[in-house]
Order: structure tokens, then sequence, then C-alpha cells
């Protein structure tokens, strides 16, 4: 299996201060979009995920999207969570990036189409009112 538009994967998203390198802890993230880059290389343009209320907190007003429980049991996963539209990563889709990439597990979830709506509007409207909201991470180019 590999990276796809609306996905929930494992990844080790990296944290703020070492943007260039592999986080130590896994992160799920959502899969926002693929993106072809000049060189030709694919990367997954991801967004990060949190259950911790410190990091909600944090979160810009607006730039979060809020998955209730229920909502998450439906897609398979477990508990509530908010997704951090502002929080990016550009990253390679390899095992340095996706521990479970390849695997038949990799992909632990998938948005409906009414929460990719949501997501893809909350994006939008982030580029729009702000300008340059979003935190990107990661290795990019």
């Amino acid at each position: 299996m590999t990276c796809r538009r609306g996905a929930f994967v494992d990844s080790w998203f990296p944290f703020a201060e070492r943007p260039t390198v592999p986080a130590p802890v896994r992160h799920i993230v959502y899969v926002q979009t693929m993106v072809r880059l000049r060189t030709g290389a694919l990367r997954a343009l991801v967004m990060l995920t949190t259950t911790s209320p410190r990091m909600i907190e944090a979160i810009p007003d607006g730039l979060g999207v809020t998955v209730s429980r229920e909502s998450s049991l439906r897609m398979g996963m477990r508990n509530a969570f908010t997704i951090d539209v502002h929080r990016l990563a550009l990253l390679p889709p390899e095992p340095a990036w996706f521990p479970d990439i390849g695997a038949e597990r990799f992909i632990i979830a998938h948005a409906d189409a009414h929460l990719r709506e949501t997501i893809a509007r909350r994006y939008e409207d982030m580029r729009l009112r702000y300008p340059n909201p979003a935190v990107v991470v990661g290795p990019g180019m």
C-alpha cells in the first residue's frame, strides 16, 4: 500500500525543532494530497493529528478539524482527535518517514467524503485568510 489522499497513516512527523529529521515517535497523519515535484520525485503533503489537549489549544483559531469519537470509531480508529490543518509536512513516501509503508496495515483509516471536504475547505480558508499560516516541516524538495 502507498500514501493516498484521504488516508490516515502512521508517520515519523518531524518536530519543529528538527524539521528535516524524522521524529523519534510515531504520529498519525492525514494525507492531504500527493505532490509531484519538478524533479519528478513524489511527496506526501500530510497534516498532523493530535489527541493532546495542550496541542489542540495551540492550534490557531479556525485551523483545526475535530473528529468526534463516534466518527473515529466508524473509520476504525479509537479516539476523538483533531487535525491541525496548519501543521504540514512534505514527506517522501519512504520507510524513513512512514514506518509501515508497504505493509497491509499501513493505512489506518480513510476519511469519508464529508470529512475530506471539510478538511479541504478548512485548508483553502487558511490559505485565503492568512498570509503565511502554515508550519511546513520535512525534507521537502
